[in-house]
């Protein structure tokens, strides 16, 4: 078996660990999702405070404006039956004012009830939105978390590989090192096949037996017919 071969196929596994932490990090779940979930709750939840700041605000208005009501419909009240006042007309036109402000005090009456029950279902509306906020922004921050964790590792674990291969690469004769390279690049990221049983390990094409013997018995850099690649037996 050609050393230099074996020592190309220990570049190809540093290569092919390379490989698959770059499609696993790629592959990582970065939260996007619970992010756009988190942003729609969050959004849910303030479209629903400012209902209910308005709603709140409308009330205290209507409370406001009845209290002054009733006030000024207990001072007409007061007057109209104080005894002071002898006009039939003054009488008549005090007593249409006072019916005028309780009519408006009932509707205003109405008014307030109808705003106390819209607050206090916005009330308990913005608590559950504010609680679907929260839970949305932890899923969001845990699995952003869980992703830089992930990428930081993954990344330390190339770094190391990457050490690694620059080691191992030392150790291949450049013209050789140079050819794995040129098959890599078209065979996605795979320039040195293993010889299973009698079959090319990456196409999986059955091998002829002298391109067998040659490969297990030789020093000769011995290709596969079929895809090309560089073939590394270990000897039995």
């Amino acid at each position: 078996m050609n050393q230099d071969v074996i020592a190309l196929y220990a570049v190809q596994e540093t290569d092919t660990a390379l490989l698959q932490c770059a499609r696993r990090l790629r592959s990582l779940d970065n939260g996007t999702a619970e992010k756009e979930a988190a942003q729609k709750a969050a959004a849910d939840h303030e479209a629903v405070v400012q209902e209910l700041q308005q709603a709140q605000a409308a009330l205290r208005d209507a409370e406001l404006e009845l209290k002054s009501l009733e006030a000024k419909r207990k001072e007409h009240s007061d007057r109209l039956y104080s005894g002071r006042i002898r006009n039939p007309k003054e009488l008549d036109s005090l007593q249409r004012e006072v019916e005028a402000l309780s009519r408006r005090i009932g509707s205003l009456d109405e008014t307030v009830l109808q705003l106390m029950d819209r607050v206090e279902a916005l009330t308990a509306r913005e608590a559950e939105l504010r609680a679907t906020r929260d839970r949305a922004d932890a899923a969001y921050r845990a699995k952003a978390e869980a992703y830089v964790r992930s990428a930081r590792n993954l990344r330390d674990e190339m770094a190391r590989l990457q050490a690694q291969r620059k080691e191992r690469a030392a150790a291949v004769p450049s013209a050789l090192l140079k050819r794995y390279e040129a098959v890599r690049a078209t065979k996605d990221g795979v320039g040195v096949a293993r010889v299973e049983g009698s079959r090319c390990g990456a196409c999986r094409t059955i091998l002829p037996k002298n391109t067998l013997l040659s490969a297990m018995e030789t020093d000769a850099i011995v290709t596969c017919e079929s895809c090309g690649r560089l073939l590394f037996a270990e000897n039995h």
